[in-house]
């Protein structure tokens, strides 16, 4: 820089900053002292004053602190010798200033250099790792700025030797520091803990477990040690029935894992309530018309509830009671459903939870002295907690084995089984706890629903009403899953099923009571018996024929009866003899449907049937004997001569008989394999609605393994009789033609049991709801006459009834309460007239739902101010039949209130 005659202190000063600056960064840059080639080519320009003295200095001080915010990343730097400060020092006017050399030593080469400058200008941490140069992209380098330029000549470098390629990538290896942790948002914060609690929580279990197996593999070493000769031989077990590892349940309040003991039991959060949708089920698909005129009604007599009353009280007037309380099942009508949201807890703790509730007085929605309250981990409600019993979920996987037994050795060991006497449950906790759930369970219904005998509050009464507990709740898994098993696997309910802990609750209790051997179904079903000489009025009224008998009634009543775990060899046994009767009674109910001249022409072409060498499993065969044993005597067969005297329509075939016995024993293979799946844990197999019935049948064991179409699938070979088929087929017909103090109507209808129900519907409305209003607004009240304030309509059976009526209530509670108790087991779905919303009335509680009429846009119109138009909202109704159906009232509707008896 040469001085002129315009000479500008600032500018100098400026631009010798500049140029200090710059020239430094090359000098840390390349390696190169640039330092004294800059102080000579000044000294020799400059003028000799203190000023210019002064802007040398702050060059110098702006280049130490520079060079500090580079020794800061630096670890390798060395240390930096400073200058001493000439401006410390008193300088005469005059004297030429003594510039002073800043020595730096680096300890850095050419290659260091350039790996940091590529850092540097590339501004990324590991912009070069060491494996760059083992597969170098030649073509890239041929253009470019600065980065690729440095690339270029490191490439060129690592070509020349293999030393400095070493030395670059070792280089490369030191130069990258490490990367500093990312600053993470709240969001990713969250995750970040949610998934370390989530560790801990494996980690805590995983540490559980082995404490866990350690204590177990300790207690059996000690019990192997001191077992007794008598304490093998009540086993029973073989070498492949070891017991497998319990089933550990996370307690939700205190969270600790382990298995559920006599002494700590663990059980699950459950919500019992009395249902009345499986009664209210019809044979037609289609629902029933809300009545609107005076000329329409609604008929309840083909409803599931009605048919199953009018069936038991036809028993129970011509046959011995307590055989009538074993052949058929209640709960149709108030029966109760168990379910749970899946969590588990000790009992002692929740004890402990309900004490604190009773202690908090901000409580809505729920009382706690009725045992109602909220699960502490999702909040759902319930009312009760069911023990889970010791051991696994299900059968341990040596119950599942078979040994190839045959038919007649299976069907004595569970003759055995069942005359072998119930055991009073040792005193425990748990056994504590299981009798506590039975009395929830009963407290759940109204007393109406259970006591059906002739003696109230007897043994068979309580009988009953236990297995009738698991069929009402083995039905209702069935109808959430749509009425059949096509779909396999686990529905949106059955993924949190409680039934395996409810059947083994109802197992214990039921063990109590024993079945007379002389009045045994099983001994008539599996063998030739003597018929015995009634003596006495009470003697003269017989058994209830096996014909007349509900076979999945029967099946439970076994099941639950013998001791558990039960060997699922024993339990497909079980099946298979069940079958048996369930095919005689299918045949039994066509035969009725057929014209004398199509029975009679059945009877020739079976005789010719049973001479072959597989007539056992020949429908032909079997419906011909039949129908030749009812036909003995006449008033069978007399009561439909009128209907086959007329011309029918409908011509039978071998395909449509066939059709006809797989429809008819259909449900009763879906019970069997939905218990088979809650009791041994076997997967539901899904399937085309053709095919369920080999699907179902190769589950249970009735058929092979083997893939069949449908078309080659016969019904009549999954039998598999333990004795002679026709004389047991003659044994079963002879208890129905000896009925002679029986009406031949009133026979035929106990022989003649259709066992297929559609799915439970509401009331299908009307469109507009101008039309409701018009009919039942002035409409008078069937019990006080009078045209009610505040009429409403029951969407479950379409009874008109009195909101808040004082005139129409019955010991203080007023009708639409009385209703819901009748109607729906204390559940009631109401539509008020006069203000177009729906009220749920469930228990002691009542909540407003909504409205399922909306107006052209879309809203609501409560209480019918703004007198728009409305019109019915499908999807609005399909949800409240939807929750109807699923019982999850108590669930999805939060704003829940007492009504004191006075809706």
């Amino acid at each position: 820089m040469a001085t002129g005659s315009h000479y500008n202190p600032d500018t100098v000063t400026t631009r010798s900053a500049d140029k200090s600056i710059f020239n430094f960064n090359i000098a840390n840059s390349l390696g190169t002292d640039c330092n004294t080639k800059n102080s000579r080519r000044l000294s020799g320009n400059w003028r000799e004053n203190l000023r210019e003295a002064q802007v040398f200095s702050l060059v110098a001080e702006r280049r130490r602190k520079f060079q500090e915010i580079i020794n800061r990343n630096n670890t390798e730097a060395a240390q930096v010798v400073r200058p001493k400060s000439s401006s410390t020092r008193w300088i005469s006017p005059g004297t030429p200033p003594q510039l002073v050399t800043e020595i730096l030593e680096i300890r850095e080469s050419m290659l260091s250099l350039l790996v940091k400058l590529h850092q540097k200008m590339s501004s990324k941490q590991n912009s070069l790792s060491p494996s760059w140069l083992e597969e170098p992209d030649t073509g890239r380098h041929a253009h470019g700025d600065g980065i690729t330029a440095i690339e270029r000549i490191l490439t060129k470098a690592a070509t020349r030797s293999c030393q400095i390629k070493r030395s670059i990538q070792d280089i490369c290896g030191k130069v990258c520091p490490p990367v500093p942790p990312k600053k993470n948002s709240p969001s990713d914060k969250k995750a970040l803990d949610k998934e370390e609690r989530r560790q801990r929580a494996r980690e805590r279990q995983q540490k559980l477990l082995a404490e866990f197996a350690s204590r177990q593999k300790s207690f059996m070493e000690t019990a192997m040690d001191v077992e007794s000769p008598e304490t093998e031989a009540a086993m029973d077990l073989g070498t492949s029935e070891v017991m497998e590892s319990e089933v550990l349940y996370d307690c939700v309040i205190c969270g600790q894992s382990g298995p559920s003991t006599e002494d700590r039991p663990t059980g699950l959060v459950v919500l019992l309530q009395a249902s009345s949708v499986l009664g209210h089920r019809c044979k037609s698909k289609q629902p029933k018309q809300l009545p609107t005129s005076d000329e329409e009604h609604i008929y309840h007599a083909d409803t599931c509830g009605v048919a199953h009353d009018v069936r038991l009280t036809l028993m129970q007037q011509f046959f011995k009671d307590s055989s009538c309380l074993q052949s058929i099942s209640i709960g149709w009508d108030g029966g109760v459903y168990v379910q749970t949201c899946g969590h588990t807890l000790h009992i002692d703790c929740h004890k402990s939870y309900m004490e604190s509730l009773r202690n908090d007085q901000v409580l809505q929605g729920f009382s706690v002295d009725k045992g109602e309250f909220t699960c502490p981990l999702c909040r759902q409600f319930a009312n009760s907690v069911l023990p889970c019993r010791p051991g696994r979920g299900t059968e341990a996987s040596g119950w599942h084995t078979p040994t190839n037994k045959a038919t007649c050795v299976l069907v004595k060991e569970v003759e055995d089984l069942q005359e072998k006497l119930g055991l009073f449950p040792t005193e425990s906790n748990l056994s504590k706890e299981m009798e506590l759930v039975i009395k929830d369970i009963k407290n759940t219904t109204q007393k109406k629903y259970m006591d059906y005998g002739k003696n109230p509050g007897s043994p068979d009464n309580d009988f009953l009403f236990m297995y009738s507990v698991a069929r009402t709740n083995l039905e209702l898994e069935l109808v959430h899953r749509g009425g059949n098993l096509c779909s396999g696997g686990a529905s949106a309910a059955a993924k949190r099923s409680c039934l395996n802990q409810l059947f083994h609750v109802l197992a214990m209790h039921m063990r109590i009571y024993s079945i007379d051997s002389a009045y045994n179904p099983w001994t008539k079903l599996t063998q030739i018996v003597q018929r015995k000489e009634a003596d006495g009025f009470d003697e003269e009224r017989p058994e209830v024929p096996m014909l007349f008998r509900d076979v999945p009634s029967l099946l439970i009543i076994f099941v639950l009866t013998m001791p558990q775990p039960l060997r699922k060899e024993r339990f497909i046994c079980v099946i298979k003899m069940l079958f048996n009767l369930q095919f005689t009674q299918a045949l039994a109910a066509l035969s009725t449907k057929l014209s004398s001249e199509e029975r009679q022409a059945l009877v020739t072409s079976g005789i010719l049937k049973k001479s072959a060498r597989n007539s056992e499993k020949s429908f032909e065969a079997l419906l011909s004997h039949v129908i030749s044993e009812l036909s003995k005597d006449k008033s069978v067969y007399k009561v439909n001569r009128e209907e086959t005297t007329m011309p029918s329509s409908s011509v039978w075939s071998p395909q449509s008989i066939e059709f006809s016995l797989q429809q008819f024993c259909l449900p009763f293979l879906r019970l069997s394999c939905l218990l088979q799946h809650h009791l041994y844990g076997d997967n539901l197999t899904g399937c085309l609605e053709e095919e369920e019935f080999s699907t179902l049948a190769v589950c249970l064991g009735l058929l092979p393994s083997a893939p069949q179409p449908p078309s080659a699938v016969h019904s009549a070979s999954c039998l598999e009789w333990p004795c002679n088929a026709f004389d047991l087929v003659i044994q079963w017909c002879e208890e129905v033609t000896g009925l002679s103090h029986m009406l031949p109507e009133q026979s035929l209808s106990l022989l003649v049991h259709d066992p297929q129900w559609a799915a439970p519907r509401l009331l299908r409305l009307p469109d507009n709801y101008n039309i409701i209003f018009q009919y039942y607004h002035r409409k008078a009240c069937t019990a006080c006459k009078k045209v009610p304030k505040d009429p409403a309509l029951c969407l479950v059976c379409g009874a008109f009834v009195c909101l808040k009526g004082v005139c129409c209530k019955h010991q203080g509670t007023c009708e639409c309460v009385l209703h819901s108790q009748h109607c729906g087991a204390a559940t009631g779905i109401f539509l008020l007239i006069n203000a177009s919303v729906i009220i749920i009335i469930r228990g002691h509680r009542f909540c407003l739902w909504g409205s399922v009429y909306l107006d052209a846009h879309g809203e609501e119109d409560r209480d019918l101010r703004r007198g728009k138009p409305l019109f019915l909202c499908e999807e609005r109704y399909q949800v409240l039949e939807q929750q109807w159906v699923s019982h999850t009232f108590d669930h999805i509707n939060k704003r829940w209130g007492p009504h004191y008896n006075g809706l």
